[in-house]
């Protein structure tokens, strides 16, 4: 029974050492480079705005691309395209995949 006890209490130890620490770090203005109101690719929502673009704080990373798989993450871009007729700021083209009627990309520079 005493080495039952004591072989359970060495292998709690070695488990406790085993186990590590997750560590999480957000980004923060610093790391990115960017402010809340600018866009991935120096657009701002003012200008995105000025120009009848569609500013969207959580959009795909992949629009206009047809990208067959994607990463799930917000990206905040300016939209373009659609039946609205969204509008790009001057220096930027509107990426589009061309497949699909009234479609809605991103502004992306020229």
């Amino acid at each position: 029974m005493k080495k039952t006890g004591l072989f359970l209490i060495i292998l709690m130890g070695f488990l406790a050492g085993c186990v590590e620490e997750t560590v999480v770090h957000e980004p923060s203005e610093d790391d990115t480079g960017m402010d809340e109101e600018t866009a991935f690719n120096g657009i701002t929502k003012q200008r995105c705005r000025e120009v009848n673009g569609k500013w969207n704080e959580c959009g795909s990373p992949c629009g206009g691309t047809d990208a067959d798989f994607c990463i799930e993450m917000c990206q905040v871009q300016c939209e373009c395209g659609g039946i609205a007729g969204f509008g790009c700021p001057e220096g930027f083209k509107c990426r589009l995949t061309g497949k699909i009627a009234d479609e809605m990309g991103v502004c992306i520079s020229s």
